[in-house]
């Protein structure tokens, strides 16, 4: 590699702790774990821990109070993990583990936070509304955070229910209310069938309901393999999606998907790895870590389809992943590819050396130093993190479903 990761990680970091830059984004000053600024705390916090010398104490300080005082001149309440309470809840907890505040302090405002959660959780419930960035999973990963187990409960029977099965199979479908309008299968990690494993995994990690989670998992896994595309022309193993008729009529056709943190074989295979710990299932690790080196040699742009460096669909995702797969299993392979790809991440930065500034995506709107988690600069800072850490960034690694 042609850099320094840890001068790369300096560099964001000093900027991250500019709070004169840092808020000319107005999208900072919200509560928001994966866009806002609680997720660039936790992205500090996590940098502070490997490298104390990179982040000032008072300026982590200072941004945990102002979130704080964002939130309580907040009239508008959004309950989920990515964008709301539950996140930023979430965030407390984890402060509190690193010794960064005492949760005691913020007793009054976590039951605040709790009772709307817990009534918005039973509401999207009752509409299926199970996602894990926006839904009643993520709200439910706060709870089992925090020792809770009654609300996963909830979540898994609802998931018992509505799993639609085919001899010793299940998926759930949910309906596309912006592009097909109709009932998709989402493959994907940030909204489909693969985050709903993880939030599986999870339960029984924490011992919730281990036997109908066990169950659950094994048809979903077995429904991956039903739907397992023969690689050659098609470059992917699974698609982004299925149309839930065409399924049903036997008449889906093979797409190539995207290979990232949210759609895609990575994601996917990364959380299989994830289940197969839990599981301790040998034959389910054997099978992903093999579709994991296939995917470890797909290079080109259009087996990869990424065009920006953040987490979400970038490639500071495509190095996280692949270096937490070393760490996991070993392989020597995608060490390497984790270093190939953090290369790729650094080829997207667009400023000099004394300047930050890399190509990013929020949404469809490119811009050169969004700081958030998940799209942003935050997401970048976490890749280098890892790639210089033994340990990887744990701390962000579970607010973004790469531990259990």
């Amino acid at each position: 590699m042609n850099f320094d990761s840890y001068k790369e990680l300096n560099t964001i970091a000093a900027y991250l702790q500019n709070e004169t830059l840092l808020f000319r984004d107005n999208k900072v000053a919200q509560i928001a774990l994966h866009t806002g600024l609680p997720g660039i705390i936790l992205t500090l916090t996590a940098i502070r821990k490997q490298f104390p010398e990179l982040v000032d104490p008072v300026i982590l300080r200072k941004y945990i109070d102002k979130v704080y005082t964002i939130l309580s001149e907040t009239e508008a309440f959004y309950p989920s993990f990515s964008g709301g309470l539950a996140g930023y809840a979430f965030l407390l907890y984890q402060l509190a583990a690193e010794e960064h505040i005492d949760i005691v302090d913020y007793k009054e405002i976590i039951e605040e936070i709790d009772e709307i959660i817990a009534e918005h959780l039973d509401d999207n419930l009752d509409e299926d509304h199970v996602d894990i960035l926006h839904g009643a999973m993520g709200m439910a990963l706060y709870f089992i955070e925090k020792g809770q187990a009654e609300y996963a409960e909830k979540v898994i029977d609802r998931l018992n229910i509505t799993a639609k099965r085919e001899d010793n199979r299940c998926y759930w479908s949910t309906f596309d209310f912006f592009k097909t309008k109709a009932y998709k299968i989402d493959f994907g990690l940030a909204h489909g069938n693969a985050g709903i494993q993880y939030f599986l995994g999870k339960c029984i990690k924490h011992n919730i309901q281990t036997g109908i989670c066990r169950k659950l998992l094994e048809e979903s896994l077995n429904f991956y393999r039903h739907n397992t595309q023969e690689l050659g022309t098609i470059k992917s193993y699974y698609p982004t999606m299925l149309l839930e008729e065409d399924y049903r009529n036997g008449t889906t056709k093979p797409e190539t998907s995207r290979i990232a943190w949210c759609y895609g074989d990575l994601g996917i295979l990364y959380t299989h790895l994830l289940l197969a710990d839990v599981l301790q299932d040998e034959a389910l690790q054997a099978e992903t870590i093999t579709k994991l080196k296939q995917v470890a040699g797909r290079r080109l742009i259009a087996e990869t389809m990424h065009h920006d460096a953040g987490l979400c669909h970038g490639t500071a995702g495509l190095a996280l992943l692949f270096k937490n797969s070393y760490d996991r299993t070993g392989e020597i392979t995608f060490r390497e590819t984790a270093d190939y790809w953090l290369q790729k991440t650094y080829d997207y930065k667009t400023g000099t050396d004394s300047e930050i500034g890399y190509c990013l995506y929020d949404g469809g709107e490119r811009k050169e130093n969004d700081s958030s988690l998940l799209e942003g600069l935050s997401g970048v800072a976490t890749a280098y993190l890892a790639t210089l850490s033994p340990m990887g960034a744990p701390l962000v690694d579970k607010a973004v479903f790469l531990s259990l």
